[in-house]
């Protein structure tokens, strides 16, 4: 399994899933006022898991951030 890892790319954990919960909490946001922002369309594009489940990539979230911080 050691070798797997040393093969693959430096920025995979950018391609991490996180649910919504997670997302909500990796932004500093409540799930509640996530999912206001999502119906909103204030966040990045979720993918797709199930019908009713939506999982975030760490990297958009964490450009999301970035994004946020530069505009303030």
């Amino acid at each position: 399994m050691s070798k797997l890892r040393d093969i693959l790319p430096a920025d995979l954990g950018r391609d991490r899933l996180l649910d919504s919960e997670q997302s909500a909490e990796f932004c500093g946001f409540s799930l509640a006022h996530w999912r206001r922002l999502y119906r909103a369309k204030k966040v990045p594009a979720p993918v797709k898991l199930s019908d009713r489940k939506y999982g975030w990539r760490v990297g958009a979230l964490a450009d999301f951030i970035a994004e946020k911080a530069r505009a303030a």
